[in-house]
């Protein structure tokens, strides 16, 4: 029986390797990258939207009638502020816990108008020191699409033959057209920064996850890749694939240098933290001169030393190649603490930055 021990190889092989990384693998990998200097408030919600039908990712309730356009929140609020918190995309993450008003928010952002409760909150968040509003603006529904049996059917074959667990093995493809739409926006008048538009891409089902109890049951007769496919299973499992790859994929998106590179290129000022011999020092860049500059942050920062370094800072002025360059130690008190630096240029532009130096 030597021949067996190779083949048996491979199918454990196989089937360790379809399962090596995991969500939170992925997240803890994401999270060792730098965060964004910001603090940002997420309002809005995963409240489906689109036309349902017979084949839709999320548009049909468990007992087969289907849901009303934008009639529940597929995707909780607390599972985009778990994983922007568990990615370390932003420096501070906090949530709007008004259900009522984060559904106003998302039918305002599809209808493109704005009206005065938008107009509060965006007032509430920059008094409250935050440097962006997340607003997860829908969930369009789409089909679920099966793009048939993938190359991993030998290895399927293989480990059904001599191991029996030819089930285990992801053999065939779904993908799911649903797709999310989530945008970053500055807090003077709303505007976007950034927005993401995501799909969760193609999904490899393993037989025990497409079938029922009956089609598992014939498996043993035949090949689980000729095993039809069960509708209801199918559904559950692109669903719960599609829903954490939207999440994973917006945090990636979020932190990626392109969206860096594009928030300092929207921003009235570039505004920059680095550590020095002396302490912890702040950098703005701007094409315009600033009038104003405040420093915010917690109950040990008192007045005296934040307007100082206030005075400091705007003091501080260079002009080198058209950029007006400005710079200043934090007071030691901020060490440790979560601080925000606010300044305004003299045609009225606004920038923030929000920093913890020193935290882990």
């Amino acid at each position: 029986m030597k021949w067996f021990s190779p083949w048996r190889s491979l199918g454990l092989s196989a089937l360790l390797l379809s399962a090596c990384v995991s969500p939170s693998e992925d997240l803890r990998g994401l999270g060792e990258q730098p965060p964004l200097n910001g603090a940002v408030f997420v309002t809005g919600g995963a409240f489906l939207t689109g036309r349902t039908a017979e084949d839709a990712t999320f548009g049909e309730l468990a007992d087969g009638t289907a849901a009303p356009a934008a009639s529940r929140e597929v995707m909780p609020i607390a599972d985009f502020v778990d994983v922007l918190m568990r990615s370390k995309v932003f420096q501070h993450v906090a949530v709007d816990s008004d259900a009522e008003s984060r559904r106003r928010v998302s039918q305002l952002m599809l209808a493109g108008a704005t009206d005065a409760l938008f107009s509060e909150l965006l007032e509430r968040v920059r008094m409250q020191g935050f440097d962006y509003v997340l607003v997860v603006e829908e969930l369009r529904d789409g089909p679920i699409e099966m793009q048939g049996t993938n190359g991993r059917w030998p290895v399927t074959f293989a480990t059904w033959i001599l191991l029996g667990v030819g089930a285990l093995i992801p053999d065939r493809t779904f993908e799911s057209r649903a797709t999310l739409r989530v945008t970053l926006r500055e807090l003077q008048m709303g505007r976007p920064l950034h927005e993401s538009l995501l799909d969760a891409g193609t999904v490899d089902l393993a037989l025990v996850e497409r079938t029922d109890f009956w089609g598992l049951l014939s498996s043993i007769l035949v090949p689980p890749f000729w095993v039809g496919d069960d509708r209801a299973a199918v559904k559950n499992s692109v669903g719960t694939t599609t829903q954490r790859r939207l999440l994973l994929r917006l945090a990636r998106e979020l932190k990626s240098e392109s969206v860096r590179q594009r928030l300092r290129e929207r921003a009235a000022a570039d505004v920059t933290m680095s550590e020095t011999a002396e302490g912890w020092k702040v950098i703005v860049t701007a094409l315009e001169g600033l009038s104003v500059a405040r420093l915010r942050g917690h109950a040990k920062l008192d007045a005296v030393a934040a307007d100082t370094f206030a005075a400091v800072l705007l003091s501080s002025v260079k002009v080198d190649a058209g950029r007006y360059r400005y710079e200043a130690l934090l007071p030691t008190m901020a060490s440790g603490e979560r601080v925000q630096v606010l300044v305004g240029t003299l045609r009225g532009g606004v920038a923030s930055a929000t920093f913890s130096p020193g935290s882990r």
